[in-house]
């Protein structure tokens, strides 16, 4: 299994002077990313794609708000 560092950014409607999105950092473990949003997000339409660097992003759209996986390897 490896090692990834996870970005996970929430797009919210504005409102009550409250910030659009919300951000979250972990560290997991898993062989598969996708699988893993897929478990989170199992109703949710989910576009993959990578950066330059290597970075997996994994967006899913749950209900009309997207949230951002990105999964960078420790």
């Amino acid at each position: 299994m490896k090692h990834y560092e996870l970005v996970i950014e929430e797009r919210q409607p504005t409102c009550g002077g409250k910030s659009p999105t919300r951000s979250t950092i972990k560290s997991v473990t898993c062989d598969d990313p996708v699988a893993y949003v897929q478990s989170l997000e199992p109703d949710s339409a989910l576009e993959v794609s990578t950066t330059d660097d290597g970075t997996l992003i994994v967006q899913a759209d749950h209900n009309g708000m997207w949230i951002k996986y990105e999964f960078t390897e420790d």
